[in-house]
C-alpha cells in the first residue's frame, strides 16, 4: 500500500486526488542501417513487420504495445525481452532487433550508441502521468510536500514548453 503514486492519466482516478505530473513521447529505436531508419516517423503498425526487443510482459509498455498490434490485427513479433531499457538499446545497437521507448530515454542511447530515434505519431504514443493519492490534506507532511513539489515542477516545465 502506497500513499503516493504516478500512473498514466488515461487509467480511471475515480476516488482519487491527482495532480498533473509530466509527460513523454514513444518513439522507435533502430540500427542506421535498419530499413525504417529513413523515416522521419512513424505508426506503431508500420513497424509490426520487424523483430522487436521488448520489456517483460508484466510491465505496462508491454500491455500497451500488445493492444496496440491487436487493434491493426496484428501482433508483436518479440527477437528478445530484455529487463531494461539498457540492455534494449544494446540489443538495437547490434541491429538485432527494433525497440519502443520513451523519446527522453532515447537521446543519450542515440548518441552514445549510434542508434536512431524515429517518432511514433499514434495518439496512445503522447502519455501523460499523473500523481496520484486518496486524498491531499491525509498525506504526512513530508509526502504532501513531495507530491506539491513534482506538481509545482511539472507546472512549470509545461510552461517552459510552452511557446
Amino acid at each position: 500500500m502506497a500513499s503516493v503514486g504516478v500512473c498514466w492519466d488515461t487509467i480511471d482516478l475515480a476516488g482519487l486526488e491527482h495532480r498533473p505530473y509530466r509527460h513523454d513521447r514513444l518513439a522507435l529505436a533502430v540500427h542506421p542501417d535498419h530499413p525504417l531508419a529513413r523515416r522521419k516517423s512513424l505508426r506503431f503498425e508500420q513497424t509490426l513487420d520487424y523483430e522487436h526487443v521488448g520489456l517483460p510482459p508484466t510491465t505496462a509498455v508491454h500491455s500497451m504495445l500488445h493492444r496496440a498490434a491487436a487493434r491493426s490485427g496484428r501482433s508483436v513479433s518479440y527477437r528478445a525481452v530484455v529487463s531494461n531499457f539498457d540492455a534494449s538499446f544494446r540489443v538495437v545497437a547490434a541491429n538485432l532487433a527494433i525497440s519502443v521507448i520513451p523519446v527522453e530515454v532515447g537521446g543519450p542511447y542515440a548518441e552514445m550508441l549510434g542508434v536512431k530515434i524515429i517518432p511514433l505519431t499514434d495518439a496512445w504514443a503522447h502519455r501523460r502521468f499523473a500523481i496520484c493519492f486518496q486524498k491531499l490534506d491525509a498525506l504526512q507532511s513530508p509526502v504532501r510536500r513531495l507530491v506539491e513539489h513534482l506538481a509545482q515542477r511539472a507546472a512549470e516545465s509545461q510552461r517552459g514548453a510552452a511557446p
